[in-house]
């Protein structure tokens, strides 16, 4: 039976890996890409493509139910941060009125995962190891981690992505001049490099880490541009995996630690499939087809048996004719996407 997926976030980063894992997924299914932009990459990626609204625009909701609807979706898969917090909400609703699946966690879960100084309350709370955090709107907090750690520290958004907005705090001067009583900053201990820094990708179902691939990584502007697998990552599979329970993930959640006396502390969750998502692909793990092969047939996920190795990441590129693209931008959506030059090609 052809299942109905829809991808939301053609034009992320995310969403294009999620679409790329989907494409080689190993059952029968009719992809539908969603963006607000018509010339977003990700709409070549599958075979019916939709431009929608912007999340902050009223009628997105109601464009997304329509497209359930009108589409019989069985499943969607959420490729941007900020649709999360709008299909935790509505998950419940979907899967009730439409039989549709969101693949996505509970809003507590990306409530946590969306705010680095709730994550870091979650895992003191657990006693997992977590990086010391406090808020630059509190001028006594910022002096009890200076006298408690010293220098360095950390500075970043809450709710930052990548390394937007990141900073390296050397000096007393410097921590007092980010404060301020309305300051979205949050202050962390500074977490050493010298042991690399490592990404792990879970798949938890009912409670249960069904799954977990844990890679080293290389960055570059934020996003991870090598990624390594070998007999030594998988050894922080036992720290991570209570972790990834505890927290009750529903499908993907990704971690992201570097290692401190010899344990990983965590400095970000993601609630979702991550942008290395792909890249486990390589490595002997497709979480994208796993899930929904789990959701949409009830075939059991299996652990998977993984390959040592180093992902090289690449740019592609794709050429769209003028009359194909001028299709999707007037009229919002067209079949069967055929790009006249693509160079991407997953190999398992």
């Amino acid at each position: 039976m052809i299942k109905n997926v829809l991808v939301t976030g053609a034009g992320a980063l995310l969403g294009q890996g999620i679409l790329r894992l989907l494409q080689v997924s190993d059952f029968p299914k009719k992809i539908f890409t969603a963006d607000p932009d018509p010339r977003s990459s990700g709409h070549w990626l599958g075979d019916y493509a939709l431009t929608v609204p912007k999340i902050n625009e009223e009628n997105y909701g109601k464009v997304i139910e329509e497209i359930i609807v009108q589409y019989k979706i069985d499943a969607i898969l959420v490729g941007t941060d900020v649709e999360l917090p709008f299909f935790a909400k509505h998950k419940d609703v979907f899967l009730q009125k439409y039989n549709c699946k969101v693949v996505v966690s509970s809003e507590e879960v990306i409530t946590i995962a969306n705010n680095k100084f709730l994550t870091s309350a979650f895992l003191e709370e657990n006693n997992f190891p977590y990086p010391f955090s406090v808020m630059a709107n509190d001028k006594n907090k910022l002096l009890e981690i200076e006298e408690k750690l010293g220098f360095p520290l950390f500075a970043k958004p809450f709710d930052g992505a990548r390394s937007l907005g990141i900073m390296k705090i050397e000096t007393h001067e410097e921590l007092m001049a980010i404060y301020h009583p309305e300051s979205n900053l949050v202050v962390q201990q500074f977490l050493s490099e010298s042991e690399g820094e490592f990404t792990s990708g879970c798949i938890v179902v009912e409670g249960k880490c069904k799954a977990i691939v844990t890679m080293k990584r290389d960055l570059r502007d934020g996003n991870t541009y090598r990624a390594y697998l070998d007999g030594e990552t998988s050894k922080y599979d036992s720290f991570i995996i209570p972790i990834a329970e505890k927290l009750n993930a529903d499908g993907p959640v990704n971690f992201q630690f570097r290692i401190s006396n010899g344990k990983p502390v965590i400095f970000e969750i993601n609630g979702r499939f991550s942008g290395t998502t792909p890249l486990r692909h390589f490595f002997g793990f497709n979480e994208v087809e796993e899930l929904l092969k789990y959701y949409l047939f009830g075939t059991e996920i299996k652990k998977p048996l993984l390959k040592n190795g180093l992902v090289l990441r690449t740019w592609s590129d794709v050429f769209v004719d003028e009359k194909e693209f001028n299709t999707l931008k007037n009229e919002g959506k067209f079949e069967n996407l055929k790009p006249e030059f693509y160079n991407f090609s997953l190999k398992k």
